[in-house]
């Protein structure tokens, strides 16, 4: 929990120290999109999150994710699934910076809360005959771990209003894969 407070209040003393050169406050972005966990399982992802330019070519944001992905990656008779809740700190590079298009870069840190079930092979040797079982293995905790970020926002003419498309990699309690909408709104 110290290391969320840390990166958190590193963004604001950022974001305080540069809000005089700045005409908007930040952005809230909320998206939705198609989210895939490394052992094959497939779902979607609800993001939410909050940025802040930090200098003309970085910003800053504090973000929230909900993924659920299931499938039967190993065998047909388990459902396994992850559901996960994740709080994540970006920082992002602006290679790209016009009226009406934005592209960002960037690497995070995330921390996730989740819950999987998942199945894994049993060999038993009776005499001459081998048996496989596969027993359910549920779990709940609580991790962390890097992010990779590609983000393409497109600002609507005489509006505060965006929208885009991002594409992540997030590792974590799995490496899981990202791609998704989302709507901006500049404040």
């Amino acid at each position: 929990m110290k290391r969320v407070l840390t990166v958190f209040l590193a963004l604001v003393i950022f974001s305080a120290a540069n809000a005089q050169f700045n005409e908007s406050f930040g952005s809230i972005k909320l998206g939705a999109g198609y989210a895939k966990d490394f052992p094959g399982l497939s779902g979607y992802g609800i993001t939410g999150e909050f940025s802040m330019n930090m200098s003309e070519r970085l910003e800053g944001a504090v973000g929230l994710k909900r993924f659920n992905m299931q499938g039967y990656p190993r065998n047909n008779q388990v459902n396994e699934y992850t559901r996960a809740t994740t709080i994540d700190f970006n920082i992002f590079y602006l290679p790209l910076v016009t009226e009406s298009h934005i592209v960002r870069v960037g690497t995070g840190y995330a921390f996730s809360f989740y819950s999987m079930r998942r199945s894994y092979p049993v060999v038993t040797n009776n005499g001459t005959e081998k048996q496989t079982s596969w027993p359910v293995q549920d779990s709940k905790s609580r991790t962390s771990g890097l992010s990779a970020i590609g983000e393409y926002e497109y600002l609507l003419p005489n509006s505060n209003i965006s929208l885009g498309l991002r594409a992540a990699w997030y590792k974590a309690y799995d490496r899981v894969t990202y791609v998704g909408t989302f709507v901006g709104l500049r404040l």
